[in-house]
């Protein structure tokens, strides 16, 4: 299982991991992109890592 986490603070708010999520558990609200739906859904890709070009997406394995 994985836990998928956005960080406000660095997130640049391009919206690309948003984007790119097969589980569709990123979303862009208010300008940032944040976890939406249940974050343990995550599958582990890490595209959302890989697209993110402030490093702001954070994925950990329970």
């Amino acid at each position: 299982m994985y836990i998928v986490a956005v960080d406000p603070d660095t997130c640049s708010g391009c919206d690309a991991c948003a984007d790119s999520c097969p589980a569709h558990l990123l979303k862009f609200v208010d300008g940032k992109t944040e976890v939406v739906g249940d974050e343990t859904e995550c599958m582990g890709c890490e595209s959302c890592i890989t697209i993110c070009p402030s490093g702001a997406v954070t994925i950990t394995e329970m």
